[in-house]
């Protein structure tokens, strides 16, 4: 039976990736005790044969968290497979999201700001000991619902552990870094198309930055070291038994250099057999902020 433990910090999406899993005909149980998770994979592996099971642990949850990676290893001993499924987003994100929704977060003493920032804190220190089995970490700072449950159905939706998924990711340091990749390269190095008036309004995509960056030596050095990183270690993975592997490439702020060089090494791994996806955050947020 395939297992799920889906956790991470209040208000990043949990229920909504539980609600997902359910589409997926997971059999679902939202802040199922600790000390019950192996009486349920049990009974629910004996009486829906052929069906999954997804659990929500969070910070609410009884039981110690410090006896998860034991609790981890019976449980992988008991299942064909099991997925941690860690979901966060940045704290201003969070809190924003908080604000919108008037709830009150499980730790927080107050209604305020500063509470709620101190809360979160002290949420993300709790739910260390099951962040660091994440199997996948998903960033839902950017993520709308629709979003949240296609990267939940993209990554769960089949029971197939040979295929690796690669996604390419195209970020600003300046926006902070996403919390979901496994590999940040960094373009800053790079000459920056931002300081060529003609260029700034520009993006990676247009045939004027290529131009201006492909004149470079080190972005073709840059290019073929991703590129050789990414065909090396994705068989890996894959034998590992990891369902996906996320590259992150930034510059400062997201828009040329990083864009530039995710679209060109999504390019040369065309050959690889895996699905590749290719994601420019700063863009997106562009995109959703003139809409």
């Amino acid at each position: 039976m395939r297992v799920v433990v889906v956790t991470g910090r209040s208000g990043a999406g949990k229920s909504s990736a539980l609600g997902t899993l359910e589409d997926l005909n997971y059999y679902c149980i939202d802040n199922l005790p600790m000390a019950l998770l192996t009486e349920a994979v049990d009974t629910v592996s004996r009486l829906t044969v052929g069906r999954g099971l997804a659990v929500s642990i969070d910070i609410r949850t009884l039981g110690q968290l410090t006896e998860m990676p034991s609790m981890m290893s019976a449980l992988k001993r008991q299942c064909d497979d099991i997925q941690v499924v860690y979901i966060d987003a940045h704290d201003d994100v969070l809190v924003r999201r908080y604000t919108e929704t008037r709830r009150r977060h499980p730790l927080s003493s107050g209604a305020d700001r500063a509470h709620l920032s101190k809360a979160l804190t002290e949420e993300s220190q709790r739910l260390a000991p099951i962040a660091a089995l994440a199997t996948i970490t998903i960033d839902s700072s950017q993520l709308s619902i629709h979003a949240l449950r296609e990267t939940m159905r993209r990554h769960l939706g089949t029971t197939s552990t040979t295929d690796v998924f690669l996604k390419i990711e195209s970020f600003g340091f300046k926006h902070g870094i996403p919390l979901d990749v496994d590999t940040i390269f960094d373009a800053r190095a790079l000459p920056n198309p931002h300081w060529e008036p003609t260029l700034r309004s520009l993006t990676g995509r247009d045939d004027g930055i290529a131009d201006y960056l492909q004149a470079s030596e080190i972005t073709q050095y840059l290019l073929a070291e991703i590129v050789t990183h990414i065909r090396y270690w994705l068989p890996q993975h894959a034998r590992a038994g990891r369902q996906y592997f996320t590259v992150g490439i930034g510059c400062t702020g997201g828009r040329h250099r990083s864009v530039y060089l995710a679209e060109q090494v999504a390019k040369a791994l065309s050959d690889l057999p895996a699905t590749c996806e290719v994601v420019h955050r700063e863009l997106a947020r562009e995109q959703v902020s003139t809409q």
